[in-house]
């Protein structure tokens, strides 16, 4: 115990001895005669002669009001005693869900040791005292609003469970001072690892901030990089593994394609050193799975990567015409879509067969022929089969699509701006996708084995090209042209990204790596995924629409787990502690004791006198 006014206690001399001096004192009685004492009682107290002192007795009255003395000026002196837990009415606690609290360099998870601090500080507040709970991840939320039921916040403590991805702790810690910076002695308590960079614009305002390092070892390697193109009819990937540890890591590095194994080697990672992988794989594989196996290694969340693509052969474009850079730019950035141009078709491509070079002959603005190719686009002209030209139009204005067609999937044509467009008929095996007032403006058909798109304007007539929608809008019309089951889409993210898709149908079910499936409302058929927060596969099905994608960490904060001692929040920096040590001061406890010991006092003087 420690006092925080230890000279307080110095008093106890002056005030013992004027006590004493009390019982020092005798009595000073006044003579009186009586005509008889039998009338008065006994006297059986002192009857000495009157004296100003008298010989000091033991007297319990005496014992009991020194020791109130005592304890009202041990009060004064403000005792306080060391001890583990928190201090304060008002406490906000900030609990780290991110990947790396899923190192298991602490028994079992970071992540089950945070748990367990905040559970014992709970344990430690009283009845009375405030608490709340925010889980830190990609987008925080208060899961125990700040309330004295400390049975609510338990039970929301027990079913949190880390992700695979980054948390947005600046984020976190605003949300908590929103709740205590006003509020004079409240403390915001963060349990975390320390992985995550600098938050800059961050206060705690009045209340007081703690951080409480979790975790003891830095051995992890993982990736974290992951690219993958195709080159002919070969798929290239590109994968770097970096070790985060101060020691030399030895593991195995495996390579799986669709399911199967096809690679694999040990390999040893320098200290804090990258290591790269260049892997050359058929164009036909949909699936890459990449792992890294080694025993030292604490972090499960960087050591697989996967990569879901087309898994098909390359297509064979041929551009007829004059050159157009906005089609060309977007039918390059297809991997699988090998482009040549041409003013003109070649004799060896003319024709009804069907064993031409090409898959798909685009005819720009040029009078169309008769080609070899299974899919032909007529873009701004006709071939007066398909369509035949009636006229043209100026500012056509689109009035309707069809959403649900393969090739408008995820495009809006809602605010195109056309300048001249051309005014059609169609055959009437054709398909009319997107409409103005008075004329098809595309066109879809299937007609003797052939596949036919018409788009009805120069693209260079239209701020179509320029908009986000039309990349696209060609890549859906290649995968359409070809035959939607040699070409399934596919696309790779990092943990915790927000994917942003226009669907066919207001409704969609999202199948999560661990098999769980949600459905989902899909508002203005534009669907905004906010839960890819683990790693695996997943898989998103809305109407006709199948795609697949791919959820890796690829994270370096996250990876980087050796403890982080102190952290720099809002310009300052904050040491990291294990436990929480605080001094409670007892002075209420004297002051009871003593209004005990003097209650006391009073009844043995009553029973006394």
């Amino acid at each position: 115990m420690l006092f925080q006014v230890p000279l307080a206690l110095l008093w106890f001399v002056p005030v013992a001895a004027f006590i004493i001096v009390l019982y020092l004192l005798k009595i000073r009685r006044r003579e009186v005669r009586v005509p008889a004492v039998f009338l008065f009682p006994r006297i059986t107290t002192d009857v000495r002669a009157n004296a100003l002192w008298q010989r000091l007795r033991f007297n319990w009255l005496m014992v009991l009001q020194l020791l109130a003395a005592l304890l009202l000026l041990m009060a004064l002196a403000r005792p306080m005693v060391r001890g583990e837990g928190l201090l304060g009415k008002t406490v906000v606690f900030v609990l780290d869900a991110s990947a790396s609290m899923k190192a298991t360099d602490v028994k079992p998870n970071r992540f089950a040791e945070a748990k367990r601090r905040i559970l014992r500080h709970l344990n430690g507040l009283r009845a009375s005292d405030q608490a709340a709970l925010i889980v830190a991840t990609g987008e925080p939320r208060i899961v125990a609003p700040l309330s004295d039921n400390h049975q609510r916040l338990r039970q929301a403590l027990d079913a949190l469970q880390p992700t695979d991805a980054p948390s947005d702790i600046g984020a976190a810690l605003r949300l908590a001072a929103a709740l205590v910076s006003q509020r004079q002695g409240a403390q915001i308590v963060l349990v975390s690892d320390g992985a995550f960079s600098e938050v800059t614009d961050f206060s705690p305002g009045k209340a007081k901030l703690t951080y409480e390092a979790v975790g003891g070892s830095d051995r992890n390697a993982g990736f974290v990089t992951l690219d993958a193109q195709r080159k002919g009819n070969r798929l290239m990937l590109f994968a770097v593994l970096r070790n985060f540890s101060r020691q030399p890591m030895r593991g195995t590095f495996s390579v799986f394609a669709d399911g199967r194994l096809v690679g694999a080697k040990e390999l040893t990672l320098p200290a804090g050193k990258l290591h790269g992988e260049t892997l050359l794989l058929p164009s036909s594989v949909r699936r890459v799975a990449l792992k890294w196996e080694c025993p030292d290694d604490v972090l499960p969340s960087d050591d697989e990567v996967r990569w879901v693509g087309s898994g098909r052969q390359p297509v064979r474009v041929l551009l007829v015409g004059s050159g157009n850079f906005f089609l060309e730019r977007a039918l390059a950035l297809e991997p699988e879509c090998v482009v040549d141009k041409a003013p003109q078709v070649p004799e060896t491509e003319k024709g009804d067969g069907a064993d031409g070079r090409y898959e798909v002959v685009i005819f720009d603005g040029t009078k169309p022929e008769p080609v070899k190719a299974k899919a032909i686009w007529l873009i701004g002209t006709t071939d007066e089969t398909f369509v035949r030209r009636m006229g043209t139009m100026k500012v056509p204005t689109i009035v309707a699509w069809e959403r649900e067609h393969p090739i408008l999937r995820f495009v809006d044509w809602g605010a195109v701006l056309i300048d001249t467009a051309l005014k059609v008929r169609l055959a009437d095996w054709a398909q009319s996708v997107v409409d103005a007032k008075e004329t098809p403006l595309v066109a879809v058909g299937e007609h003797d084995g052939k596949r036919w798109l018409f788009v009805g304007f120069n693209l260079l007539n239209s701020d179509f090209p320029l908009r986000v929608g039309f990349p696209i809008f060609v890549a859906n019309a290649l995968r359409w042209s070809v035959g939607n089951a040699r070409w399934e889409q596919g696309f790779t993210l990092k943990a915790g990204s927000v994917v942003s898709l226009v669907l066919p149908t207001t409704s969609a079910t999202l199948r999560h790596p661990d098999g769980k499936t949600e459905r989902l409302t899909v508002t203005e058929r534009q669907l905004v995924l906010r839960t890819t927060e683990h790693i695996g596969i997943y898989e998103l099905r809305a109407g006709n629409l199948r795609t697949e994608f791919a959820v890796n960490l690829l994270n370096a904060d996250e990876s980087d787990i050796a403890p982080k001692r102190g952290i720099r929040l809002g310009g300052k920096v904050y040491a990291g502690t294990t436990q929480q040590i605080t001094w409670r001061e007892l002075w209420w406890l004297a002051v009871l004791a003593a209004l005990l010991i003097l209650a006391i006092e009073w009844l043995v003087y009553v029973k006394q006198s």
